[in-house]
């Protein structure tokens, strides 16, 4: 918005700041400063006004009244004295509104104008604004939207037929030439102000040539209307036609502006065209736009600003706005908006207009208070991005698949899955009630692209009976390679994967052939079966881990023991032992034996089979011997060796095979 600073004073007995000040006092307070510019003997400020305030602050009287607010300065607008003829404007002239589009249309008749140039001062005044002067009459309407806001029309009015003012939809088609000599053809959701036979304007955009002023213009219709924002905004971007009307138009005009706009224009014209003003104003204006009413908590202020503004300093401020006190307690105010601030609607508003006005500047920089309340630790959370970490170090990747098998898989597998209703396709027919089939069909088709595959998926599984459908949480893994002892890795990451999370008795035994693994071992967790791991498919294995089983054994104790400076050696002992002996026995036994000196015990084959007898297991062990204090020699490894199988011998029948 193109404000002239003279303007602005006009409006005030005592002179504004300086060009600059003022402007940086804009730019605080209300709308920033974009550019000043000197222009002959003024000054003409650059405004960026907010969309938002565009209906009461696209003109020099807006810009006044914010200036008034933050200064706390008493504005004087020019009087207006208009002396009306005899005449009587109903003889003259009938306006109809057919279109609801238009809210409010008012019109005057002044006749006896004579055309010409403009006073000096007015053409300097609306040419340092971006306006070019062009005659008296078309001048005093440029000037009084600049200074009111309201975009104002005259037509000539021997040119009108039927001596009528129609607001109207245009017929399909219609065309109309515009005062820049341009012909545009309208449709039929287009508004037009017409007469009986012909457009006239293309309502609130821009006036036609039809009714033109001219140096032979002795009588002369002034129209002061209000039109639905929207309307005005779609039709000058269908037509592409966006004028310094249509700008004010869009951003929702006061309707109660067009009265005293149209009292401004006529006693303009009056001073400088020498007419005489008809009797009377039509004006149709069906539904009034009232004042609205806004109940503000004073304790809303210090809540959002964060200050305490004084009771007293705060009503200053929305009197000062232009906003009236109704009612009024110790708690909260009644207030009546005027209805040139359309855009105040709720109380927060309402806060924000006292904020700027007051300063923002004035609000200390506090950082915010935090209060920080500690949160109880969702220990399956944890333990599964736990897990997720541990997985990923070991270079494993996560995969997620869905949540249902077809057929293929259920007869690959011969599963037990509960069939869904109504399944999006043959692909998805089951719940799947383990997550390994899909691990190895992405294991077989990454096996396309790379040499080896490590991928982990951590979600639910289902079964069911009579419809009735359970559920739990596994964690599953795979692997290929064509590395050797890829199954003895696995077992190794297991492993890991279990003491990272911290469980303390870890144990495998041999476990079952299935249709899932053609070679397996049982995962065992303090006695407890947790999962298992095995050969799936060729050169594939995988292990899946009930996390409801794990989450019982799972901790975050560690304990820490000093890194021996004498060297380890190394055993190995295998034997046979009844089938039903555990390997979890064996090993308490061996450690019972050790003497302390026990540092690494692992199982490295169980056979069970021809040459062993029935009921029988052959099981190996792989013993690491370490102390603290000296180097272990051999004479003492096979004496405590000896006595490690005793035990064994005596409290599980363990037979020694050499």
């Amino acid at each position: 918005m193109t404000i002239s600073y003279s303007w602005l004073n006009s409006f005030f007995k005592k002179p504004l700041p300086q060009p600059e000040k003022l402007a940086e006092i804009l730019t605080m307070h209300s709308f920033e400063n974009e550019s000043i510019e000197k222009k002959k003997n003024d000054w003409i400020l650059n405004i960026d006004v907010l969309p938002d305030r565009g209906g009461d602050c696209f003109s020099h009287l807006g810009v006044a009244r914010e200036c008034a607010a933050i200064l706390n300065l008493k504005m004087d607008c020019p009087s207006i004295k208009l002396k009306e003829g005899k005449g009587k404007i109903r003889d003259f002239l009938k306006v109809e509104v057919r279109d609801g589009n238009c809210r409010r249309y008012s019109a005057r008749v002044i006749t006896n104008v004579k055309i010409g140039p403009s006073p000096k001062w007015v053409a300097d005044k609306l040419a340092n604004c971006g306006l070019n002067p062009i005659n008296n009459v078309v001048d005093a309407a440029n000037f009084v939207m600049l200074e009111l806001g309201q975009p104002l029309h005259a037509f000539d009015y021997d040119k009108i037929e039927g001596k009528k003012i129609i607001a109207r939809k245009a017929k399909p088609n219609e065309n109309i030439v515009l005062l820049n000599d341009n012909e545009c053809i309208l449709d039929k959701k287009t508004m037009v102000i017409a007469d009986e036979k012909r457009a006239l304007a293309i309502a609130g955009i821009k006036g036609g040539k039809a009714a033109e002023i001219s140096e032979e213009t002795r009588t002369v219709v002034l129209e002061s209307a209000s039109f639905d924002p929207k309307t005005i905004g779609q039709t000058a971007r269908k037509l592409n036609l966006r004028t310094d009307a249509s700008a004010r138009f869009e951003h929702n005009l006061d309707p109660n502006l067009t009265e005293l706009a149209l009292e401004r224009l006529s006693q303009l014209i009056v001073e400088w065209a020498k007419g005489e003003v008809v009797s009377g104003t039509i004006d149709v204006y069906e539904e009034k736009t009232k004042p609205g009413k806004i109940k503000l908590e004073l304790s809303l202020l210090n809540k959002v600003l964060g200050i305490v503004i004084p009771q007293s300093e705060a009503i200053s401020i929305l009197n000062r706005l232009g906003i009236k006190i109704l009612s009024k307690t110790n708690k909260a105010v009644l207030l009546e908006i005027p209805t040139f601030r359309q855009d105040l609607l709720i109380p927060e508003n309402i806060v924000e207009e006292v904020g700027r006005i007051y300063g923002y500047e004035k609000i200390p920089s506090i950082l915010p208070g935090i209060k920080e309340y500690p949160v109880e630790r969702n220990n399956l959370d944890f333990f599964i991005n736990k897990s997720k970490d541990v997985l990923k170090e070991l270079d494993f990747t996560e995969v997620y698949n869905y949540s249902f098998l077809g057929d293929k898989e259920k007869e690959k597998y011969k599963l037990k899955a509960e069939e869904i209703k109504n399944p999006v396709s043959s692909f998805a027919k089951y719940l799947r009630p383990s997550l390994i089939p899909l691990l190895v069909k992405n294991i077989e088709e990454n096996l396309k692209w790379f040499e080896s595959v490590k991928i982990f998926e951590l979600g639910k599984v289902f079964w069911g009976q009579d419809r009735k459908i359970s559920e739990k949480m596994m964690l599953s893994g795979g692997i290929s390679s064509k590395k050797e002892k890829a199954f003895l890795r696995l077992k190794g990451e297991i492993i890991f994967l279990l003491e990272q999370l911290g469980v303390k008795k870890i144990a495998f035994e041999k476990g079952t052939k299935d249709s899932m693994f053609s070679d397996s071992l049982d995962v065992i967790i303090n006695g407890e079966k947790a999962g298992r791991m095995g050969q799936t498919a060729f050169n594939v294995f995988c292990f899946e881990l009930d996390f409801n089983v794990l989450m019982k054994h799972v901790g975050e104790e560690k304990e820490y023991e000093k890194i021996s400076y004498h060297p380890p050696a190394t055993r190995d002992i295998s034997g046979t032992v009844k089938e039903k002996v555990s390997l979890e026995d064996l090993k308490e036994r061996i450690k019972q034996g050790g003497r302390g000196l026990i540092k690494g015990l692992e199982v490295f084959d169980v056979y069970q089979g021809p040459g062993i007898g029935k009921g029988k297991k052959s099981v190996s062990f792989h013993i690491i011997f370490q102390s603290e204090e000296k180097t272990l020699d051999a004479e003492t490894i096979d004496k405590i060796q000896k006595e490690i199988i005793k035990i064994l011998s005596e409290q599980l029948g363990w037979e020694e095979r050499k």
